[in-house]
């Protein structure tokens, strides 16, 4: 009779737990972004209908994150704290073409991909180093288009902007594109030398 094959049952068995942890992270986030409400100062939105989106892009607020997100694909969506301050007018741009940066070049695509490679190959450690370092390289990328996009005389506010923003560590949002303090240390050299990243 032909042995049962453990090492299959094993690795599917580590998939679909990987995925269902996934999903339950997404669902958990969709759950909690059902209560943010619409920006309704006037400077952002305006500022938004100047980007020459082909893609709605919804501009919303809530007290469950403490940085800017970006989250959806077809739909997508910028999700701000609700403590962000309109009047600061440079911050506010520099945050928003982060975040613009994420959503045109469907980053929150290709974190999707990332994840379906660490599902299918969770056993390898050297698939949760490379995601890892993918998900910085995205952050690293960013935040050189915004200093090109703003030139180089934007590198000491840009960096402020990001040393000031504050990720919570108590939730895990896997599929969102965050402004956040991930290898903060590395983004800001990177920002102030402004040597492209390759």
């Amino acid at each position: 009779a032909p042995s049962f094959p453990w090492l299959t049952a094993l690795w599917a068995a580590g998939a679909a737990a990987c995925a269902l942890f996934f999903i339950a992270a997404w669902v958990r986030c969709r759950l909690e972004f059902r209560e943010s409400l619409p920006v309704t100062d006037e400077r952002p939105r305006r500022w938004l209908l100047g980007q020459g989106l082909r893609r709605q892009v919804r501009l919303c607020q809530s007290d469950r994150v403490s940085a800017p997100l970006t989250y959806g694909l077809l739909r997508p969506v910028i999700l701000l704290p609700n403590t962000m301050d309109w009047d600061k007018a440079e911050q506010a741009q520099y945050v928003l073409t982060h975040e613009l940066v994420h959503i045109r070049r469907l980053d929150g695509l290709w974190k999707m991909l990332l994840i379906a490679a660490l599902c299918l190959h969770w056993f390898n450690p050297l698939v949760w180093v490379m995601v890892l370092l993918a998900n910085r390289d995205l952050e690293i990328s960013c935040d050189e288009r915004v200093v090109r996009a703003f030139g180089s005389g934007a590198r000491r506010g840009y960096a402020l902007a990001l040393l000031g923003m504050e990720e919570r560590r108590d939730a895990l949002r896997p599929l969102c594109n965050s402004f956040s303090k991930n290898a903060i240390e590395e983004r800001i050299r990177a920002i102030m030398n402004g040597k492209k990243t390759t």
